[in-house]
């Protein structure tokens, strides 16, 4: 007489990708990746990947796509980068290593931003002349490969950070294509975030790929980007500035406050007038916190803003929503007493050519 099932255990049996031992639900592995289940794995041991779907239907397992499972608990507590960069490792795992990662799912690896959220699909990079079908879940991009710009990232074949952030500079949405440029060239003074490249890598790999789509509007976003831009929404406020005409701001301007140096996001001296875009991350990330409570970042802030105020003639503040629409900073940058001149550079370049 067969016997019922027994009843679900505290931990899956299940050994993951990256781990060793039993997987919990309520796992605190830094990272996320640890949690990765390929069937491809349990098939070749037990022929079968009945109990990863058995799982999945009592909702003990989340599937993230064919063939690739993670604990649900945990799943629900990782933020829309971490589950992309699931998907993509996955997706390379399952190809055994033939696959090379690019835009997108090169960017995740890379840590760039995307403004506007992360794709459904993994990219793929492939020979110019390749063909054949695409997988579900799966995009090809038949651009061609230089081994100059392949390298790995925790034993997955990538596209190099130059090559990456050119190819995202040619296809993605203006505001976005510029916060990933930035954030590649950032130099962070407090060392908190390391540099990834320099424009003139960049100019080079661009030189090296042509002729390819979108190449003349990659250099124009290439040559406005910064290295002084500290935030996503740092960058995307600089393209509506740029676009409204209004005067290219001093970038990271120093005031002295109470005997300490800091800087600002935006300066303008033509009206001695300061901007300030903030996101959540300031106030909520630990990572920026430094130990310190939300409340206690407000007050720091606070008074931070206030020994601004003392020394210019305006001061103006926007959340990311705000630095993210033109029409919406455009109000506020006309309340600091900007005046809108001729459109400066980026015009026509909002989306890249189809």
């Amino acid at each position: 007489m067969s016997q019922p099932d027994p009843e679900p255990s505290a931990s899956f049996d299940i050994v993951p990708r990256g781990g060793a031992g039993l997987i919990s639900q309520t796992s605190t592995d830094p990272d996320p990746c640890n949690g990765l289940i390929l069937a491809s794995d349990l098939a070749s041991a037990l022929g079968v990947d009945f109990r990863l779907r058995r799982e999945s239907t009592r909702g003990r397992l989340q599937r993230v796509s064919r063939g690739l499972y993670y604990p649900s608990a945990r799943w629900n507590q990782l933020r829309e980068d971490q589950r992309y960069l699931i998907r993509v490792r996955g997706a390379a795992l399952i190809r055994r290593g033939q696959a090379v990662l690019c835009h997108h799912s090169a960017a995740v690896l890379w840590g760039l931003p995307m403004l506007v959220g992360w794709p459904g699909e993994v990219h793929l990079l492939t020979e110019r002349a390749s063909g054949g079908r695409s997988d579900p879940g799966i995009r090809r991009h038949a651009l061609g490969m230089d081994s100059r710009d392949v390298t790995t990232i925790d034993g997955l074949l990538v596209t190099t950070v130059d090559r990456t952030v050119v190819d995202l500079a040619a296809t993605l949405d203006l505001k976005s294509a510029v916060a990933v440029v930035d954030r590649a060239l950032y130099q962070d003074r407090f060392r908190r975030t390391l540099t990834l490249t320099t424009k003139v890598a960049l100019l080079a790999t661009l030189e090296r790929m042509l002729p390819f789509r979108g190449s003349r509007r990659a250099r124009a976003i290439i040559q406005f980007g910064t290295h002084l831009s500290g935030s996503p929404a740092e960058s995307a406020s600089r393209v509506n500035i740029a676009l409204s005409g209004f005067p290219e701001p001093e970038l990271q301007h120093p005031f002295i406050i109470d005997g300490k140096e800091c800087e600002t996001d935006f300066y303008w001296p033509e009206i001695d007038g300061v901007g300030e875009c903030d996101g959540r991350d300031k106030y909520f990330n630990a990572k920026y916190l430094a130990g310190r409570s939300p409340e206690q970042v407000q007050y720091d802030e606070k008074l931070r803003e206030d020994g601004i105020r003392r020394q210019v003639h305006g001061f103006t503040r926007w959340p990311a929503s705000v630095g993210m629409s033109q029409y919406s900073l455009r109000r506020r940058l006309l309340e600091l007493g900007l005046q809108p001149g001729p459109q400066r550079a980026l015009r026509g370049l909002e989306r890249p050519q189809p």
